[in-house]
């Protein structure tokens, strides 16, 4: 018994070598479904898999999950909190922030779309005009009905806009009638379909694209992984296995093949 114990012991000790050898990914992750989802205890989702995935392929890199929230990330990563943030766009406060990170090419195209009760809008005509409607999001998004504001007094009094944490929130609120309409991601609505087809057949999908996502890999510049080869680690990942499979169940569509990453540096000014 003793024996066991001892060589127990041994086989743990290696494993943390082998993890400490390896130089750390911090990758910041916040609510956003169905990339990362807070399931009491649990973090689920495509960024959660990738992450899985990218430490089996290779062994230099140990990638490591670091939970933040959509208005704090930019402050976690200044601080240093984390290193990379995954199927994220710079037109989400990083540019606008002038903040010193680097971006590569699209790894993936998402949708978002405007969501209704079918016996309230009844045609897709009703999507046309908003002025007299009001809208629900998530705290924290940018969306490009508003001009990528994310200030609450500002969404709520000029765009009439009501802000809950989640997209799961955002529809309840729709079915209970107490908004008029909510913008949810087309790739959420493919998931909340599969796990709740009656209550997602009382929805009516607007064919009004509210903004198209051209998500990205973000990686601090100083880091030893550069962009280029994460980017091309990323690409073979989702084209093909469990994650491909996934990405057909969720309706993602995969850009034109690139070779390289754009290796674009946003410094401070």
């Amino acid at each position: 018994m003793k024996s066991i114990a001892i060589y127990t012991v041994i086989i743990i000790a290696c494993c943390c070598y082998q993890v400490m050898a390896k130089t750390l990914v911090r990758v910041g992750a916040y609510e956003f479904p169905p990339y990362v989802e807070l399931d009491r205890d649990q973090t689920k989702g495509l960024t959660v898999d990738l992450i899985n995935q990218l430490n089996k392929i290779q062994q230099e890199y140990h990638f490591q999950l670091v939970l933040t929230t959509p208005v704090r990330r930019y402050i976690a990563y200044e601080q240093a909190m984390f290193d990379a943030i995954f199927f994220e766009d710079l037109n989400w406060g990083w540019q606008q922030r002038n903040i010193n990170i680097k971006n590569s090419s699209t790894v993936a195209t998402d949708e978002e779309v405007f969501i209704a009760l079918k016996r309230v809008a009844k045609s897709q005509l009703w999507f046309n005009d908003f002025s007299d409607k009001t809208i629900t999001g998530i705290l924290g998004y940018h969306y490009q009905i508003a001009d990528y504001k994310i200030v609450p007094e500002v969404l709520e009094k000029k765009y009439n806009m009501t802000l809950v944490n989640d997209h799961q929130a955002s529809i309840e609120l729709v079915l209970k009638q107490r908004t008029d309409a909510a913008i949810v991601t087309r790739s959420f609505l493919h998931q909340y379909s599969q796990q709740h087809p009656v209550q997602s057949d009382q929805l009516l999908i607007s064919d009004r694209v509210a903004q198209v996502y051209q998500h990205q890999l973000l990686l601090r510049p100083d880091h030893k992984l550069d962009i280029a080869t994460l980017f091309m680690w990323v690409q073979q990942l989702l084209q093909q296995g469990k994650l491909n499979e996934q990405f057909k169940l969720l309706g993602l569509r995969h850009p034109p093949d690139k070779t390289m990453a754009v290796d674009t540096e946003h410094e401070h000014l």
